[in-house]
């Protein structure tokens, strides 16, 4: 279907430029990876003092329920399990507790200067969005010298949105733990560890309070590889040697993107605060479904204005470019739409909460309770 081909290519040009990958959906199913709903995560709750080392050797950090391996960033396949990363949780009153793992062979990193682009090393990348939405949104990269970039989004690069590279989050402490020795080609390493602790303080928005238990953040985890060729006895990336291009940088992730373009902040997981662990969903997938749908249109109308120069009037015009939602909920009685030729506004009623779901033109997202 040519219309999904170009659908595609929009959503990757206005996306990340920090994102080298070179990406190209083709088929439905491919565009559909953008319509799955995302992975939960409970975060289990400590009273026991966590040293932040690099190592999960608190009793808690057992109690603690791993994420799933991470797998690839688009398509959501499994990865090579001699690379297999995953991460766990904890929090207190104070701080969000992060710890991952990664099996390496070869433990490589080159950059030291704090905020430079960390992710052109093997890295570790986390996303953090404390109300739920898309904007005002934290970025996260640590490589294995333990040298970190942290930035504020206010909104996503596709939406215009530049990274706030000067803020930091402050008061972070972070630890790395290397089982090998860094930068050395004549030996095979197992693997490196991060442990982190977050301070609630630091990354809270627009006056919003620190979790409770029940409180529900967006984020997601990432690791970054390049693959790696070795000269006199160092490390360098490897280059296509009839181009002369480095080869593109490998993403998995925990949540799957769906693209390979982790600012789109609605594809991030989903995580609940808790006192208690449960094997039960917290999540609807009744409501997720209606959430999907509704950001379909989002996608669609960003495509609309690509190929005709101005937004849709009309969801009819849209349904033409992407008529299929396998496995979603046709409600479409439930979606409003007011547009011009320059802006629109989507909304979804979500019955379960009796709240109304927005999207603009720019992926704003809002949540207003529904007058009764």
């Amino acid at each position: 279907m040519e219309i999904v081909k170009s659908l595609s290519v929009i959503l990757i040009v206005t996306g990340s430029l920090f994102y080298s990958g070179v990406y190209a959906q083709n088929n439905d199913s491919d565009y559909e990876r953008l319509l799955q709903i995302p992975l939960q995560y409970t975060v289990l709750k400590t009273t026991q003092k966590i040293v932040i080392d690099g190592k999960d050797d608190e009793k808690d950090w057992d109690k603690a329920p791993w994420t799933q391996a991470f797998t690839d960033i688009s398509t959501g396949r499994e990865i090579n399990s001699k690379q297999e990363a995953k991460c766990k949780m904890l929090w207190d009153d104070d701080f969000l507790y992060v710890y991952a793992k990664f099996s390496e062979p070869d433990l490589w990193a080159s950059i030291t200067k704090h905020d430079a682009s960390v992710f052109q090393d093997n890295a570790f990348e986390m996303f953090i969005a404390p109300d739920g939405t898309t904007f005002n949104y934290v970025e996260f990269q640590i490589n294995a010298y333990g040298t970190v970039w942290d930035l504020f989004m206010p909104k996503p690069y596709r939406d215009g949105g530049m990274g706030l590279t000067s803020w930091d989050i402050n008061g972070l402490q972070k630890a790395v733990y290397l089982d090998g020795t860094l930068n050395n080609p004549a030996d095979k390493d197992k693997s490196w560890s991060i442990e982190l602790a977050v301070p609630f303080s630091s990354v809270q928005m627009n006056g919003s309070h620190h979790p409770a238990s029940g409180t529900i953040w967006r984020m997601n985890f990432s690791r970054v590889q390049w693959d790696l060729d070795t000269l006199n006895g160092a490390y360098f990336r490897q280059k296509d040697k009839i181009a002369g291009k480095l080869f593109p940088e490998h993403y998995s992730v925990w949540s799957p993107q769906g693209i390979i373009n982790l600012h789109y902040p609605e594809r991030f997981g989903y995580v609940l605060f808790s006192d208690t662990l449960s094997t039960k969903s917290f999540l609807s997938p009744q409501v997720e479904k209606l959430k999907l749908i509704l950001w379909k249109y989002y996608y669609l109308q960003q495509e609309f204005k690509r190929k005709n120069g101005k937004y849709a009037a009309r969801l009819k015009q849209l349904d033409k470019l992407f008529p299929g939602e396998k496995g979603l909920t046709k409600s479409k009685s439930k979606i409003k739409m007011c547009a011009d030729g320059r802006q629109f506004l989507l909304e979804i009623l979500l019955p379960e909460s009796n709240e109304i779901m927005s999207v603009n033109e720019e992926g704003e997202v809002h949540f207003e309770k529904r007058k009764s």
